[in-house]
């Protein structure tokens, strides 16, 4: 558990609101007229230190600061850290939509003798857009610094070297008349104000969150935990195993990582990590290596972890893993157990494997196989809509299927699929009923004779219409499927070649997960 504390961000938040409601009605008091009497010279552009100051208005002008801010945020969002990607973008956007709407409304002249002809010294006076800017920027950075387990030192610079930007700022805003003293402290409130509530609203601290007693008493006699990666789905090595390490360190758990190979895609690494007695073991990769790590953990009773890192992230979807890392980590060193169940999928005459979401044959295994690795790394999900118009277009097969002792049916289908979880990508619900813990697995079967079908059938997925009638749906513990022809199958979102023959029973509640807490 972690400290009931209130959070940084929620105290900044609360003071330095109030704080710039205060100062603003203050200011509308006629309250800082002596304060605003101190000005410094009347700026020349014939001086140095005009000249100087200048420049660094440019350098931070609030354009340039929300650019950088920006940045930032695309930098977050590679590596996994969401909440703090739309905190930063929340953040700029408050900021600069708060202030213009701020300063049009209050409609504060600015000082005599400004240099207007300088970009940034135009408009409304109050509060100040720089100041808002820079404010903003420190506090984002000093909370990415926290968020990805920046050693202290390293956070404690980064805050006094905000502090100094924010002073070399308003100084530099004072010199050339472009504000009096009380818009820059009006500025410095309201920034801090936009800024802590974007973070705070979307979970990111501004500070280390204390560890609880029970978290220092782990850390005394710490638990040993494996980390199976694969590193192709992780593109910054160093931040990622700083960021887990010190959260595990904090909860009393020390780690070992094991990364995945292009010959191994992690049932050795898991072994290994068997081998060694860990206690938990976390899988960071996409669903195949989740699959993977799945199938090995299958009745050891040793937890799995899901630091989802791939473009599916199925089963982390369906068990409401957060797809932010920090927030997945939390789950996974602060969450509960849970028991869920796997299908054995024994393809042909090969042995039997384990899958934790879906296997299927045809149209889905086909958009698998044909959506490039390189789209996914850029468009995620999207790539494979892109990959589904000519997976379409290819022929159905002839398929027998028989679900337990029933009777088989016949069918000439584009798709069929069962599925221990029923969720997809944009939360669209393909099998509604599955349930990752009821023991029995679910059946769907699309038969479309037409383009008209598919889009019929894709239509009754996606919207609350009735279903199409070339849809065939069914419930329980073992399916039989034939094929009269090789078909292109897939495994938890890995396309794995063809067969004629796929088996798919239920193994009930075989594997324990961290979840989050109810």
């Amino acid at each position: 558990m972690r400290s009931r504390r209130p959070s940084l961000g929620l105290i900044a938040t609360i003071g330095f609101g109030a704080g710039f409601a205060l100062w603003t009605a203050l200011l509308f008091a006629g309250t800082f007229t002596t304060l605003d009497a101190l000005q410094a010279p009347t700026p020349h552009w014939q001086s140095h230190i005009v000249q100087i100051a200048a420049a660094v208005a440019i350098v931070f002008h609030p354009v340039v600061v929300n650019c950088a801010l920006a940045g930032i945020a695309i930098w977050a969002f590679r590596r996994r850290l969401r909440n703090l990607t739309v905190g930063i973008l929340l953040a700029i956007a408050l900021g600069w939509a708060g202030h213009e709407l701020t300063r049009t409304l209050i409609a504060r002249p600015r000082p005599p003798d400004t240099l207007s002809e300088l970009i940034g010294n135009t408009g409304y006076a109050y509060p100040s857009g720089h100041m808002v800017g820079i404010v903003t920027a420190a506090l984002v950075v000093i909370a990415t610094t926290t968020t990805t387990k920046q050693p202290r030192s390293v956070i404690e610079l980064w805050r006094w070297l905000g502090v100094a930007l924010i002073l070399l700022v308003a100084l530099d805003r004072w010199l050339l008349h472009a504000h009096w003293i009380s818009d820059l402290v009006g500025g410095a409130l309201f920034g801090g104000f936009t800024a802590s509530l974007a973070l705070t609203v979307t979970r990111v601290h501004m500070q280390p969150e204390r560890p609880t007693r029970a978290a220092v008493l782990a850390a005394k006699n710490p638990r040993r935990c494996a980390i199976v990666v694969n590193p192709t789905k992780i593109p910054d090595w160093a931040a990622f195993r700083r960021h887990v390490e010190g959260d595990c360190r904090e909860y009393g758990w020390t780690p070992m990582f094991l990364e995945t190979t292009p010959d191994d895609p992690g049932r050795g690494m898991t072994q290994r990590a068997l081998e060694a007695e860990v206690e938990l073991v976390m899988a960071a990769g996409g669903d195949g290596t989740v699959r993977v790590v799945c199938s090995e953990l299958a009745g050891t009773g040793v937890p799995l972890g899901l630091l989802p890192s791939g473009t599916g992230n199925l089963l982390a979807r369906n068990l409401r893993i957060p797809l932010d890392e920090a927030e997945a980590l939390r789950v996974i060193l602060d969450g509960r157990q849970d028991r869920i169940d796997l299908v054995e999928v024994t393809i042909d005459d090969a042995e039997p494997e384990h899958i934790a979401v879906m296997a299927g044959m045809g149209l889905d295994a086909r958009i698998m196989s044909g959506t490039d690795e390189g789209l996914k790394k850029v468009f995620g999900p999207a790539a494979y809509v892109m990959a589904a118009g000519d997976a379409a277009n290819l022929p159905s097969f002839d398929v027998t299927i028989t679900l337990d002792d029933g009777e088989p049916i016949e069918r000439h289908a584009g798709l069929v699929m069962v599925g221990n979880v029923g969720q997809l990508q944009g939360n669209v619900q393909l099998l509604p009923e599955a349930q990752f813990d009821d023991g029995l697995l679910d059946l769907f079967v699309a038969s479309p004779a037409s383009v008209a079908d598919w889009l019929r059938i894709t239509t009754s997925v996606l919207l609350p219409v009735p279903e199409a009638s070339e849809i065939d749906r069914g419930q329980g513990r073992r399916v039989v499927i034939e094929a009269s022809e090789p078909v292109e199958y897939q495994l938890d979102g890995d396309a794995a070649g063809e067969c004629r023959r796929m088996v798919a029973e239920v193994i009930p509640q075989t594997l324990t997960v961290m979840v989050p807490k109810r």
